[in-house]
């Protein structure tokens, strides 16, 4: 079993693909999975037709990913492509997307059969999930995939994203490409896999009732106009500015996703833009009467999180023998990406310190999934998701 990546910066689609693919096969043999990350100005059809060529017995899935890729190699800033790919005898491996004018939860559930039915192992539970789909109602595509397995398997995904937030993501398949829709990969590994999801953020004790939401609209908090709540907390006016996302950055908000030896883990939501009622919507939903708690960040902390993240997964294992990764999957905000876009050179060298130098990657996502240390799979933003294969 090998894991192994490879990035392109050439502008044409054709040349980017071909290079990204002849440096992959340098290094592996007969992949059975890839995952591409790329630039929105990419023709993904191109894409699509060299890899089948190439690697015609490999699943794949595709995302975009905000303005860069980070790999092993460090921060690809711009236009890119890199390839992820796992070679595994013994493991299965299966992906698939739905794109239909159906809920983001039945097209989960449909999703999953069919990567399932892809990777032949209809009727076993996969090891784990990696699912890319378009922004938007992600939790209702997490509750669609464990309604169909009926428990909880672990997950790590990132919603698709483009350079500017104008909806030109894209993901795709071997089999098909869509802006909208819900791409899984089932993962069956011949190894043991660890994984990791954190916020990387603090509570300040400032905090609030969600006494009035309409889908990811938070309209009031303790009956008050959220927007006045959030500017006290923040201490700063926000009502010339109705996209807020730099802004408030730093500040998102939190609401308790469990607790461990007494201390609260956190998901995160981050404030997109004012609206004319008062409101604040949201990269992520939260439900009346819940209480949101004022967060706070620190570039630092975002600087070096992501090799934490990746040193909190390689934790599991520590009591038992030593396991060495040999490769990993991260998935970074990109909100957080665009806060110390000047250092995420830095970012790049925690991962791969944390990763022992094995092969990784990491896209930059408009909504980050995970499952955190109490079991729960959740959709979150301002996050990061880290998940480790381990040789013995």
């Amino acid at each position: 079993m090998d894991i192994a990546t490879s990035f392109s910066s050439q502008a044409t689609a054709s040349y980017a693909i071909q290079e990204a693919i002849t440096q992959l096969q340098a290094k592996l043999a007969n992949p059975k999975l890839i995952l591409v990350y790329f630039s929105e100005k990419y023709d993904v059809v191109t894409f699509q037709e060299a890899l089948a060529v190439a690697f015609p017995n490999a699943q794949i899935l595709g995302c975009t990913s905000c303005q860069g890729v980070m790999t092993e190699g460090g921060y690809h800033h711009g236009l890119g492509v890199a390839l992820w790919a796992i070679s595994d005898f013994h493991g299965a491996y299966g992906t698939a997307i739905v794109s239909t004018n159906n809920s983001k939860y039945d097209m989960a559930r449909q999703a999953l059969l069919k990567a399932i039915a892809n990777s032949g192992r209809s009727g076993e539970l996969p090891a784990l999930i990696v699912l890319h789909a378009s922004p938007g109602h992600e939790e209702e595509v997490i509750q669609g995939i464990e309604d169909e397995l009926c428990t909880s398997v672990p997950i790590i995904g990132g919603s698709a994203a483009d350079d500017n937030i104008q909806g030109n993501w894209k993901i795709f398949t071997q089999e098909q490409h869509t802006q909208e829709g819900v791409g899984i990969s089932v993962i069956y590994p011949s190894c043991h896999i660890s994984y990791s999801f954190h916020s990387g953020y603090a509570s300040t004790g400032l905090s609030a009732k969600a006494t009035k939401v309409e889908g990811r609209e938070l309209i009031e908090l303790d009956n008050k106009p959220a927007i006045e709540v959030y500017q006290e907390w923040m201490n700063q006016s926000l009502d010339d500015a109705e996209n807020i996302i730099g802004n408030s950055s730093l500040n998102p908000l939190g609401r308790v996703a469990g607790i461990v030896h007494d201390l609260p883990y956190f998901k995160l939501a981050h404030p997109l833009k004012t609206t004319e009622r008062g409101g604040i919507t949201l990269f992520a939903k939260v439900e009346a009467g819940e209480t949101l708690y004022f967060m706070q960040g620190t570039e630092e902390r975002l600087i070096t999180r992501a090799g934490r993240v990746v040193n909190s997964a390689s934790n599991i294992y520590a009591n038992e023998a030593h396991l060495n990764p040999i490769g990993g999957i991260t998935i970074y905000c990109a909100g957080c990406m665009l806060r110390v876009q000047h250092r995420m050179e830095e970012v790049a060298q925690y991962v791969k310190s944390a990763m022992q130098t094995a092969p990784f990657v990491a896209p930059f996502t408009f909504g980050e999934q995970g499952q955190f240390v109490g079991g729960e799979n959740a959709h979150g933003n301002l996050m990061i998701s880290a998940v480790l294969f381990h040789k013995d």
